[in-house]
């Protein structure tokens, strides 16, 4: 036990320090951007730095961005645990927030049951979504990567031509259907801001993932297959229902991050591709945090803030906002390539003192 701990802060601490690089270097490249593309460089980076927090509103965007980037990053991670490379989440959060927006505009909308049933019914709709392209893999072999994007496409269309032939106001050109009744649309935690149950959900979502993974004989089995699959379909475990199992929990946190979007005092209603692509995202934040549950809403948490300050910064200054895409791919560069330093070996032999043994076994030689 002594000797598994100080191991484990060590490879967290190594863990942490190389996403804090990526970070740092990812930020110097974007400061050289802006310095190339900015009449104003000196506001647009203070933008980017400070912005997400110069007002109560824009704190409660960054908040809001967290909670969501942290259940797509959960719903990915656990895909990823599995060794599957699922990319059907984005489908999963437009059925769950279909469903959800279904339960809030029937008459149980206006009751106190809104929330919950509507969140439920989207975590059943992500569920079933995420299971069909694991069934499809399990029963026909077919590749979880492609079809998992084929849903996405299916279900983002689908759901588009809902709300503007059905569940728009009928004769208004709108994109978005009418707002949800206020029992079905999440409290704020800080009046007047997005600052709503959404995060609530986002960290009790970790803590949960994290119990099932870690806590449990079904978490137990997912990362064995995860990581040995041949040993663990040697042990008797059933790779192909460990890994069904795993897209369908994967697909219900996708649907309740639909709900999220649709539910949250960002919408309150459900509108023509509503998740802006942020859905997608979850693959940075699972890549950064190496898939573990706990470190995927700290990694939420700064990519969250650098994203509000790339919008904002794209806002308010002349540097567009697509800047964050660079940021965002050299992030992911960095940290799934395993980068080091250059130099880094040679200034831990210029650094640490030689061993008296070394000492001697040099002068031999010579």
């Amino acid at each position: 036990m002594s000797n598994s701990s100080p191991s484990r802060w060590s490879n967290f601490g190594k863990e942490a320090g190389r996403a804090v690089l990526a970070l740092a270097i990812a930020l110097l490249v974007a400061l050289l951007v802006v310095l190339a593309t900015s009449e104003d460089p000196a506001k647009a980076f203070t933008t980017l730095i400070t912005g997400p927090l110069s007002s109560k509103r824009t704190m409660g965007l960054w908040i809001d961005d967290v909670a969501k980037l942290t259940l797509t990053g959960l719903a990915f991670s656990l895909v990823f645990q599995a060794r599957q490379f699922s990319m059907g989440v984005q489908g999963q959060v437009y059925m769950g927030g279909l469903f959800a927006a279904l339960v809030a505009m029937s008459p149980i909308g206006g009751t106190v049951f809104a929330i919950p049933l509507a969140m439920i019914a989207a975590m059943l709709a992500g569920a079933a979504y995420g299971f069909l392209p694991g069934y499809a893999k399990a029963r026909f072999g077919a590749s979880e990567i492609v079809s998992s994007l084929m849903f996405n496409y299916i279900a983002i269309l689908v759901v588009n031509f809902l709300v503007r032939a059905y569940l728009a106001p009928a004769g208004t050109g709108q994109l978005m259907t009418a707002d949800f009744p206020d029992t079905a649309v999440f409290p704020a935690i800080i009046p007047g801001t997005r600052f709503d149950l959404g995060i609530v959900i986002a960290l009790i979502t970790t803590f949960v993932v994290w119990f099932l993974l870690y806590r449990t004989a079904w978490g137990l089995k997912l990362r064995l297959v995860g990581h040995n699959p041949s040993f663990a379909e040697y042990a008797g475990i059933p790779s192909s229902t460990i890994m069904v199992s795993a897209m369908t929990a994967a697909g219900a946190i996708g649907g309740l991050l639909g709900a999220v979007f649709v539910q949250g005092r960002a919408f309150g209603n459900l509108a023509v591709d509503f998740d802006g692509n942020l859905a997608f995202e979850g693959i940075l934040i699972a890549i950064v945090a190496r898939s573990r549950p706990l470190a995927v809403p700290v990694v939420a948490l700064f990519y969250g803030y650098l994203r509000q300050g790339a919008q904002l910064m794209g806002l308010r200054t002349d540097v567009p906002s697509e800047m964050i895409s660079v940021v965002q791919a050299i992030i992911i560069l960095l940290v799934a390539s395993s980068f080091s330093l250059p130099g880094k070996k040679a200034l831990k032999r210029l650094f640490t003192p030689s061993s008296p043994a070394r000492i001697a076994a040099a002068g031999d030689a010579k």
